[in-house]
């Protein structure tokens, strides 16, 4: 008995160093990941080109060139993981499940957003910009949730999403800045109110 207890725990305390060992490691990868990806929306927002060379990112972010390649093996997969980084952070924490609170939202999406204006802006220029398409697909999912399943009208369940999708989007906030004049705020009022017009419509029909 006593020689099985001794093993049990001998076998129990290796199993537990395993684990830790483990769980170690995946931390360092995932604090890797983040520093790189982290670095290269710094660069993105510093610059004045539309480009990021992987030897100018590696250096930034303290890792080798082949670090980078492990954990992006392309640039397209790169740019198309700080899309998805600008969409997180622009709308951490909503998950709006009406066109009400999904209008209610807005503002602190809008606010995000202008602190993002550096790589929004770079999205908006760089011919990888399409690289962002799939944030736009979870976007649209959330939008189809928000804007509800319950619609009898299949253009109506097709199409007002999209136009859901125009009217909340960062990037809208930034066209709206410039080419309306507007503050971040009145452009969140401006696009709260048509995400209830088309509510409001929508419930008419």
């Amino acid at each position: 008995m006593i020689g099985n207890s001794i093993g049990d725990r001998i076998i129990l305390s290796t199993a537990s160093k395993r684990a830790y060992r483990s769980l170690l490691r995946q931390q360092q990868v995932a604090a890797t990941r983040e520093r790189i990806l982290q670095t290269c929306a710094e660069l993105v927002a510093q610059r004045t080109s539309l480009d990021v060379s992987i030897p100018q990112l590696a250096r930034a972010a303290g890792v080798s060139q082949p670090t980078v390649y492990r954990y992006f093996p392309s640039k397209r997969d790169l740019f198309g993981a700080l899309a998805t980084l600008q969409f997180e952070r622009a709308t951490a924490g909503l998950e709006p499940r009406t066109p009400d609170e999904l209008a209610a939202a807005l503002p602190t999406i809008f606010r995000r957003a202008l602190e993002l204006e550096g790589l929004l802006r770079w999205t908006l220029a760089s011919p990888l910009g399409s690289t962002g398409r799939p944030t736009a697909e979870r976007r649209l999912g959330m939008l189809h949730r928000a804007s509800n399943v319950a619609v009898d009208d299949p253009q109506t369940a097709e199409h007002l999403p999209r136009l859901l999708l125009l009217l909340s989007s960062p990037i809208a906030a930034l066209y709206w800045m410039d080419y309306l004049g507007l503050s971040i705020d009145e452009a969140a009022q401006t696009a709260s109110w048509g995400v209830r017009a088309l509510a409001a419509h929508r419930a008419e029909r």
